[in-house]
């Protein structure tokens, strides 16, 4: 029997395929990375994940807390999984469970894909909330747990 996160995660990703748009979206993130020259094609990705955050803004918020639930709430709206903000003495850890996945795609750049959207996502989010423009937000790389984290911080 699977623990209840697993249960949880296996229950988000069934939602989330929509047959026809999973397509469309990997075929879409595959010609992309694959005709870009280098990390254009991650900065393209990033660029449209900000530009999907200024026309899905968050509501201005006092905590850390509110600004978590308000990202969940925006993100089960798309049904993109859930977010657990971290913080840090100088930084932010944002930990993403339950993203889309793909069926039959090359997981390693649907996920370095899909990280490069939210990446731009989370940025353009942080800062409306008061964060600054010249602190980035990082993917941290793949793994094994089918997370993806973020680090927001100064010095990236």
């Amino acid at each position: 029997m699977q623990d209840a996160h697993a249960q949880q995660l296996a229950y988000h990703q069934r939602r989330q395929c929509k047959p026809g748009w999973q397509d469309l979206v990997q075929t879409l993130f595959s010609g992309i990375l694959s005709t870009a020259e280098g990390e254009d094609g991650h900065q393209f990705l990033r660029l449209m994940g900000g530009d999907l955050a200024r026309r899905h803004p968050l509501p201005a918020c006092r905590t850390v807390g509110e600004l978590e639930d308000n990202l969940n709430r925006l993100l089960a709206g798309f049904d993109w999984g859930e977010v657990t903000l971290m913080p840090g003495e100088r930084s932010l850890t944002l930990t993403h469970i339950a993203w889309p996945q793909a069926p039959d795609a090359d997981q390693g750049n649907w996920q370095a894909a899909f990280a490069a959207v939210l990446e731009g996502a989370y940025a353009v989010w942080l800062q409306a909330q008061g964060g600054h423009d010249r602190v980035p937000l990082r993917w941290q790389g793949a793994n094994p747990q089918h997370t993806l984290h973020f680090r927001y911080q100064a010095g990236l």
